[in-house]
């Protein structure tokens, strides 16, 4: 029994291999999809999950995430193929040209190391054990990547609610902003979307689980991928990565699956042992165990700082609402409610005394929006004192670059007075709040029973 252990970690078993020995094709692309989408995609996103995990300062992330971007490769691969200069400075995008100038030159790599490593060891009948290493890769990063979003939305702040959205025309947003918008009015829709994906995530921990949790893992992420390729969100290149981890785990058992469906016989599977020992399998049965734990732990964390900082949890200004402004004046003298046919669509000027505001919206506590009389939107960073009734107005969050200090008065709670300095000039705003209760979006509500569709 002791040789024949040895024979099957050396790969050296005639017998066994000549049954079992894989067609060349299937070893080359098993050579090529450990290198790239292994080592390259899911072991990259795996460390520097697990560095986050342990509370690496975000520059060291950063830095590691750049190495396994293969650069300074990647710079070169970027200049001389595709004439642009890779910068990986942080943007919130997934797929930016240095994201996909990076898959690009892991391709290149993986096709290099594929044949490379098929000469050198061409006489190797298969790849069963470091198929199952392989297979326990990609289920490490797919459920640490589904912790992490599916929390973010059990928790709802990945698409938190904002009142601007009420009032922005529709016409005006972006495909990603509808998406956001649409699924942040149905904070049970959300919740419902992030348990799925916890769902999966959780049964992807443990090997006996296993088979179900990639096969719904396959559903949530092929859904994510289509609305990110449809809505034009910026996270493709990982959203498909992740479809791809899934597919690859799920693949035996959606086979098994529709070969019962048809009427065939559907043999037991065997996976290759991990480990020679009993022992061996029992410990690294536990370490995903305590695996899943830890990532679940953190999640979990990140996820409830996230639900009170700027999620549906976060704090409300104190002078949360939105708020039309019915009389306006600078100087003393009344500023009509005109809209500025004169101003271009790029003109991206800020606040000003002369540029007249339709209304202005206070949902968090560091910041203001405001919205022009052409309906269009801007936010500023502002700081709300309860104390002495000031507003001031900033360029900046430190508030070094200020633009105005208007104080507040409110006569009743849903009358609000500004009155102070804007670019040198006294300005008075009155303004009225709008009920929220009049945008059916917010009022609406679920109904069981409906006489006919409600559809305005």
């Amino acid at each position: 029994m002791t040789q024949l252990a040895a024979a099957e970690v050396i790969g050296g078993d005639e017998e066994r291999a000549a049954g079992e020995r894989w067609h060349p094709l299937a070893r080359m692309g098993f050579r090529f999809g450990f290198v790239f989408l292994g080592i390259g995609m899911a072991g990259a996103w795996l460390t520097y999950a697990l560095l986050r995990s342990f509370g690496v300062p975000q520059r060291t992330v950063t830095a590691v995430a750049e190495w396994t971007a293969l650069h300074p490769l990647t710079d070169v691969v970027g200049e001389h193929l595709f004439g642009v200069r890779i910068d990986f400075t942080p943007t919130g995008s997934g797929d930016t040209a240095a994201q996909w100038v990076s898959i690009f030159t892991w391709l290149l790599v993986a096709v290099v190391v594929t044949a490379v490593w098929s000469v050198l060891d061409r006489r190797r009948p298969d790849y069963s054990r470091l198929y199952e290493w392989f297979r326990l890769l990609l289920r490490a990063a797919l459920v640490s990547a589904l912790l992490l979003y599916g929390m973010v939305k059990l928790l709802p702040s990945q698409m938190s609610f904002s009142l601007d959205r009420l009032v922005e025309p529709f016409g005006d947003m972006s495909p990603m902003a509808v998406l956001w918008a649409q699924t942040s009015l149905s904070q049970p829709y959300e919740i419902a979307l992030g348990a799925a994906e916890l769902t999966a995530a959780l049964l992807l921990v443990l090997p006996r689980t296993a088979g179900l949790g990639s096969v719904l893992a396959v559903i949530v992420t092929l859904q994510i991928f289509l609305l990110n390729l449809t809505f034009d969100v910026p996270v493709k290149i990982f959203s498909l990565q992740l479809f791809l981890y899934a597919l690859v785990l799920a693949a035996p058992h959606i086979v098994r699956t529709v070969t019962a469906l048809a009427g065939g016989a559907v043999p037991v599977r065997s996976p290759e042992p991990l480990r020679t020992t009993p022992r061996g399998n029992r410990i690294l049965l536990i370490a995903q165990l305590v695996f899943g734990v830890w990532l679940l732990f953190t999640a979990i964390t990140e996820g409830a700082d996230a639900w009170h900082s700027y999620g549906n949890d976060r704090p409300h200004s104190p002078l949360y609402g939105i708020w039309d402004i019915t009389d306006y004046t600078v100087g003393g003298q009344d500023m009509p409610a005109l809209v500025d046919f004169s101003r271009s669509p790029d003109d991206n000027q800020m606040l000003s005394a002369t540029v007249r505001l339709r209304r202005i919206i206070f949902d968090i506590p560091i910041g203001m929006t405001a919205q022009r009389m052409d309906d269009s939107l801007f936010s500023l960073p502002a700081q709300i004192d309860t104390d002495r009734h000031t507003v001031i107005l900033s360029k900046d969050l430190a508030h070094q670059l200020r633009i105005a200090t208007l104080e507040y008065r409110q006569p009743q709670p849903d009358q609000l007075i500004l009155e102070g300095q804007l670019g040198g000039r006294p300005v008075r705003m009155q303004l009225t709040r709008i009920d929220l209760q009049r945008f059916p979006a917010v009022a609406r509500g679920f109904h069981w029973m409906q006489p006919v569709p409600y559809f305005r």
